[in-house]
């Protein structure tokens, strides 16, 4: 791995929190309007805000959120890419639902799975299964018409010219919507938190908020990113992988 791809972005991280910590205190910005990252990383030790269990709820959303959208946004993209009367029927309705806010759908879907961790998930998936559908669909549009005569010549199958030649084109697309749906699916579990339930990072932030516990706050947001950042490291590692064995 290129060492300048993670000294470069920890050098700008530890700039910006040096400037962060010293405007904070030579200012004398109160903690409740911005917290010095001093204080977040505090915020974070302690032992009353049970961050340990609020992480490991949100990841298991996150986890599954990002499963299931993913697969069900791939299957529709299949779908899509292979029939054009069922692109005709489902594509503006696909199109539709990205533009549905995610805060107006959580409470409904809360209210139709109740309040447990398979609402908070399936609010998560909510938001994974487009980005991956749409790049699915583009990606299997992508393959090489000469491939398909090819095929046709070897009498290959339908399924056979799906698998060996439209997916292996597609896979750079499937990568990027994998990418999105890293961070999507955090993002969907924490605001899913944010109704109805007892944990996760999502309930920490609100109970932080109520409280004008700025520095808890902070150190909830902070702890969210850094998870979208680790979901999406790992798509990014699968994804060089898979590169290396087909180079």
């Amino acid at each position: 791995m290129d060492n300048g791809k993670v000294i470069i972005p920890v050098a700008v991280l530890v700039g910006i929190l040096v400037i962060w910590e010293s405007t904070v205190r030579l200012v004398g910005i109160p903690s409740y309007v911005l917290p010095a990252p001093s204080h977040i990383f505090t915020a974070l030790q302690e032992p009353n805000t049970q961050m340990f269990k609020h992480i490991k709820t949100t990841f298991t959303e996150s986890i599954l959120g990002f499963i299931f959208g993913s697969w069900v946004g791939l299957g529709l993209g299949i779908i899509l890419a292979e029939s054009r009367k069922m692109r005709l029927a489902l594509l503006p309705y696909v199109v539709g639902s990205n533009a549905v806010p995610v805060i107006a759908i959580a409470p409904l879907i809360v209210m139709w799975f109740g309040y447990g961790l398979a609402s908070r998930a399936v609010v998560s998936a909510f938001l994974c299964f487009f980005p991956l559908c749409i790049n699915a669909y583009r990606g299997l549009q992508a393959a090489d018409v000469a491939y398909l005569e090819l095929f046709k010549v070897y009498g290959a199958t339908r399924i056979q010219y799906l698998l060996k030649a439209r997916v292996p084109f597609a896979m750079p697309y499937l990568f990027a919507g994998a990418k999105l749906n890293a961070t999507y699916a955090v993002i969907g579990a924490v605001v899913a938190e944010f109704i109805g339930t007892t944990s996760g990072l999502g309930y920490g932030m609100v109970h932080a908020a109520y409280n004008t516990d700025a520095p808890r706050l902070w150190a909830y947001l902070i702890v969210s990113v850094v998870m979208g950042i680790f979901f999406y490291g790992l798509v990014w590692e699968g994804e060089r992988r898979y590169n290396a064995r087909h180079e």
